[in-house]
């Protein structure tokens, strides 16, 4: 037979199947020392193109037989040991042992823990280093995800009670408690120690101060009382100031400023999350706002929304970014405002009756909330965009720059 008809493309290199072929088939030629399980699925088509007419059933009965076991690996005589290809399976392993321990960190939350801080720190008044920056990232970043840990380390029983919590994967037996908490002390303790010698000591504290405020008080909370929304916009509050700490003094306003913004933030956020799934935090043991008193809930939603606009003028005032930011900032801020407004509106509506909400009631305030929240979502990112764009002197520095303005005079060339 023409080596040419056997030319197959080269998926399994495995020398020794010469050995079936030369102890089955005397006129099959092979011409190259290999064959691939391609080559096997279609050997009925390749052996009657390449065999005499003459050939006996009985023969190509045996080669059939033959390729079938190798194929399924089902005839323990054959004469060499045929093992799987590894690298593909450590591959496999390594991403499933992985992937829990990234599960444990809330990589969205943590994300967003880490890109408001360094936010912050871009609108620090002070000298930027990309080296502070990486250390304060990667710090933030490990810390939020060791406080993270502990609380899914804590809460696997209420956990598993939840939908939007069932698949975290100490619930799901991926993970033991005992692994969340001996990677949420590897990971803290990285991360404080990254913070404090590559960024400096009050934002390593403050980094440590966040994981004992949520995976501690915040974690116990949740099942004491409904002020566990307000220990927890605390948290949200502190990366702020570890960003704006790790090149500017924390005596400036403006840090404070940023962690109000943050702060605020929070409520419109989560109570919109979890009023249409207020019921699963009360089964779970949880005590929410939105389930023991769904009118402050949005009542709250809508305070805080509103404290937006002086935060945001508060930036403006103590020169942290220029006036305009007050205009830009205040169109998103009465978007968002006006979310909450209609969702506290139906609120309103539903419980000023002694006979409670509607169900078309209770649906109107459900899109009302998904609303807010998604709005929340997009609200934050676009105001702190906004306050880079138009932080403090940075125009000047650009037109100075380029050569429209003459050096700090701010003259403008001729």
């Amino acid at each position: 037979m023409s080596s040419k008809l056997l030319m197959v493309n080269r998926l399994n290199h495995i020398n020794n199947f010469n050995f079936f072929f030369n102890n089955t088939k005397k006129r099959l030629v092979v011409s190259q020392n290999f064959l691939n399980n391609q080559y096997l699925l279609n050997q009925r088509h390749l052996y009657k193109n390449s065999q005499p007419a003459s050939q006996s059933a009985d023969s190509k009965r045996v080669l059939h037989e033959v390729t079938s076991k190798v194929l399924t690996c089902q005839d323990s005589h054959i004469p060499f040991k045929v093992t799987p290809k590894k690298v593909a399976i450590e591959e496999t392993s390594l991403k499933a042992l992985i992937r829990p321990y990234i599960k444990l960190t809330k990589p969205n939350l943590t994300v967003l823990v880490m890109l408001s801080s360094i936010s912050s720190y871009a609108l620090s008044p002070y000298t930027v280093s990309i080296q502070e920056l990486m250390f304060l990232a990667i710090g933030t970043t490990l810390c939020s995800g060791a406080a993270n840990a502990i609380n899914m380390g804590r809460e696997p029983e209420f956990d598993r009670r939840m939908v939007r919590t069932s698949n975290r994967p100490i619930v799901t037996g991926q993970l033991t408690s005992t692994q969340a908490y001996q990677f949420a002390a590897a990971t803290g303790a990285l991360g404080a120690i990254m913070l404090n010698y590559g960024v400096n000591p009050t934002v390593a504290i403050l980094g440590v101060m966040n994981i004992v405020l949520y995976g501690g008080i915040y974690t116990t909370l949740k099942r004491k009382s409904i002020i566990n929304t307000w220990v927890g916009a605390l948290v949200g509050a502190i990366p702020p100031l570890m960003g704006w700490a790790a090149s500017s003094s924390l005596w400036h306003p403006g840090a404070w400023c940023l962690a109000g913004l943050l702060y605020a933030w929070q409520f419109p956020h989560f109570n919109s999350l979890s009023h249409n799934i207020a019921q699963q935090y009360k089964d779970a043991g949880y005590i929410m706002t939105a389930a023991e008193n769904p009118r402050l809930n949005a009542r709250v939603s809508l305070r805080y929304s509103l404290l937006m606009f002086p935060i945001c003028f508060g930036l403006s005032y103590f020169d942290v970014t220029d006036w305009m930011f007050s205009v830009d900032s205040s169109i998103v801020n009465a978007w968002l405002a006006y979310l909450a407004y209609q969702f506290w509106s139906q609120q309103k509506i539903n419980y000023q009756s002694a006979k409670g909400p509607t169900v078309e009631g209770l649906q109107k305030a459900n899109v009302h909330a998904r609303k807010l929240f998604w709005g929340s979502v997009y609200h934050l990112p676009a105001v702190l965009m906004l306050a880079m764009v138009h932080k403090k002197g940075q125009w000047d520095r650009l037109f100075t720059y380029l050569g429209i303005y003459e050096g700090e005079n701010n003259k403008t060339l001729a």
